[in-house]
């Protein structure tokens, strides 16, 4: 605010300049003031100096401020600068980053389905595109097929001949790189595949892959680049990530290949057991079938079900050692032929420790043997109880009783599915883990009933379709008399008309 003079006149801010100006003006040449100054005027003096310096110190301030903004916008810039250049160094370094990921778990993945699930996934990434599929070529067949296509619902696998006019075939044909930046400019490219799959391509990336002879044995291919096409660098990066991938997929190719050898080498010796006996052929394979749905049920882990399936397939194995007459008794064994029979479970453990089963399948001879335990600890052949019984060997036991109680025996027909139920329920905490009972019953009926029709070794009924719906649970309710929901209509009627097709009208249920 304004001060007043001494007449009452309101003083500006340039007044007060003024009068600092005047009373300068007042000092003499020889550079001394007057000796006398009036009293008002030492008081304007006073508050004048008092201003200039308030001024002073703002406009000090003020400097300072911008000072201050000014390094800190400086800093800022820089930080700016810095994570620009981060960031460029993080978009440069990405590939190989992506490269380390797809080779580090391309290494620990044994099997090939699973490694090219995680090839895609990766590279995609490392790429930045929208979609990534690794073609395998099977030469026995003429084609190149793909487990996993990136954005297509519905379709887990994709076939394609080598001699066909796809870029993918041609890349195969010619085991060269092709880079289509447009792809609905280039001849190269089908439009055709896009309008069955209701997928809009842009660009396309083909790099084949060289086994060690320099044969090629897939490809991969790359769509949609997130930003423009595919580069120079794109091409080198998918060709080094390609390079890689080619000696691990022939690895996991020779490795899927010994699987399946020995897979069917187990099969071969436990249908061996089993068509010692015309009646229970099939058996193992059932149990087998039975325990690795359960597994699925509980998300065992891979590693596991190969373990499970191994030891159910091969449970039974030392039922070599008992005599067919015991074993094609028609009619109930005598207490010295059931001792003999249980003597199967030690002779499986005995056989099966002579295989070379690797670590991950070392416990395959004991849990196989165990599956005739029981959680009271009345089973044989060990008597172990409650949690001393192996996981696995509980799943196999559920499995192996109902296949024995839903089959066709010597001495009787198939049980009633009720009754079987019942005995189930009966045999609940004290025979079997209830909550592999539960996973079981949880299982889809028509699952159930294609592994249990196919003991007659006779095409699957197409009715077994309606059944999908439902559990096994289900069916067994609407078995015992639940009323049937609108979907479930009939279904009772229909499972008894195939489970009881074809049998032998002489054969008797068990009491």
């Amino acid at each position: 605010m304004a001060k007043s003079d001494s007449k009452g006149k309101k003083s500006t801010p340039v007044d007060l300049v003024n009068r600092g100006v005047n009373a300068a003006a007042a000092v003499d040449e020889n550079g001394h003031g007057h000796s006398h100054v009036h009293g008002s005027d030492c008081q304007h003096s006073t508050q004048l100096d008092t201003r200039s310096l308030t001024i002073k110190d703002r406009e000090d301030s003020l400097r300072k401020l911008e000072s201050d903004l000014s390094k800190r916008e400086i800093g800022l810039i820089e930080r700016e600068i810095k994570l620009l250049s981060l960031q460029q160094e993080i978009d440069r370094l990405r590939p190989l980053s992506g490269l380390y990921r797809v080779v580090k778990a391309m290494a620990t993945e044994r099997k090939l389905e699973s490694m090219l699930e995680v090839i895609t996934r990766e590279t995609a990434s490392m790429l930045r595109c929208d979609r990534c599929s690794v073609f395998v070529l099977d030469t026995h067949h003429g084609e190149l097929w793909t487990q996993v296509a990136q954005g297509l619902d519905g379709m887990r696998t994709i076939r394609v001949p080598l001699s066909g006019t796809s870029v993918v075939s041609l890349c195969a044909r010619t085991g060269r790189t092709i880079n289509i930046p447009d792809a609905y400019e280039d001849p190269r490219f089908d439009p055709e595949v896009d309008k069955s799959t209701g997928y809009r391509t842009n660009n396309i990336l083909c790099v084949p892959m060289h086994n060690r002879s320099g044969a090629v044995i897939g490809v991969f291919e790359v769509m949609n680049k997130d930003v423009g096409t595919f580069t120079q660098e794109d091409e080198e990066w998918l060709q080094a990530l390609a390079a890689v991938a080619a000696g691990l997929i022939e690895q996991a190719q020779a490795y899927s290949e010994i699987e399946h050898f020995v897979d069917k080498t187990v099969e071969t010796l436990a249908q061996t057991i089993d068509k010692r006996d015309p009646l229970t052929a099939g058996h193992s394979i059932r149990v087998t079938r039975y325990s690795i749905g359960i597994g699925d049920a509980m998300a065992i882990s891979d590693d596991e079900k190969d373990v499970l399936r191994y030891a159910a397939m091969m449970h039974d194995y030392g039922k070599i050692g008992v005599p067919e007459a015991i074993l094609w008794k028609n009619g109930r064994l005598t207490p010295e032929e059931y001792a003999c029979v249980q003597t199967h479970a030690r002779l499986t453990y005995e056989l099966l420790s002579n295989l070379p089963f690797t670590n991950r399948l070392a416990h395959v001879p004991f849990i196989a043997s165990c599956h005739h335990e029981k959680l009271d600890g009345t089973g044989y052949y060990r008597g172990l109880k409650g949690h001393e019984i192996p996981f696995l060997a509980r799943v196999i036991s559920v499995s192996d009783v109902f296949d024995a109680l839903t089959s066709v025996r010597h001495y009787r027909n198939r049980m009633n599915i009720v009754k079987v139920y019942e005995i189930m329920e009966s045999g609940r905490d004290n025979h079997f883990d209830p909550e592999v009972v539960d996973s079981f019953y949880g299982l889809p009926c028509d699952r159930v009933m294609r592994v249990m029709e196919s003991e007659r070794g006779s095409q699957i009924p197409e009715e077994v379709d309606l059944f999908k719906n439902i559990s096994w649970l289900r069916l067994v309710e609407l078995c015992q008399g639940a009323k049937p929901k609108r979907h479930e209509e009939g279904l009772k009627e229909l499972f008894y008309r195939v489970y009881n097709a074809n049998l032998p009208p002489d054969y008797q249920e068990l009491d």
